[in-house]
């Protein structure tokens, strides 16, 4: 658990403490008080758990990063895409989600097999509409990297990532 929960909870029990120990509260306002520290107690949970996702995010895309070279993780296209939370969704970085990402298939089920692209370019050249890349860096072909080219909405090439590529630089 983090720092600064432990604190808001310490502060908010020692608040209470407080609170209930003064002799001259009515009944009516302690139990005001109470379905206060009820509602903040609720609301403590709910953030604690929102802490846990993003905790866990956070660390999924650290993995990613260390595992790319030296090179990429210096990269600032690399650190903001990172913190900007392209990696929100992870699936893409597994050999197994690209086996239903065929010619003729819709951008909602390669959004359902990947994820959310990282990145996606709507492309000049008339035989392709847009394209979804998925990348652990940009511009630098030594991390992942994978692309989806669509027209009208269905899939018309994919160029899929090189899963045996060794990424962690050894």
């Amino acid at each position: 658990m983090s720092r600064s929960i432990l604190l808001t909870r310490q502060c908010l029990l020692a608040a209470a403490a407080a609170a209930l120990s003064i002799p001259s509260l009515s009944a009516a306002s302690e139990e005001e008080m109470a379905a206060q520290i009820a509602a903040l107690e609720k609301r403590l949970a709910q953030l604690e758990s929102r802490l846990s996702v993003n905790e866990k995010k956070t660390k999924e895309a650290k993995v990613l990063a260390t595992n790319t070279s030296n090179a990429a993780a210096g990269n600032n296209a690399t650190l903001n895409i990172l913190s900007n939370n392209a990696w929100r969704n992870l699936r893409w970085t597994e050999a197994d989600q690209w086996k239903t990402v065929v010619n003729g298939v819709s951008i909602a089920q390669v959004e359902d097999a990947l994820g959310k692209p990282p990145r996606t370019v709507k492309s000049l050249k008339p035989q392709i509409d847009l394209v979804y890349f998925y990348e652990t860096s940009i511009g630098q072909k030594d991390g992942l990297y994978g692309k989806v080219a669509f027209r009208k909405g269905k899939v018309i090439a994919v160029t899929k990532p090189d899963f045996s590529k060794n990424l962690s630089g050894n």
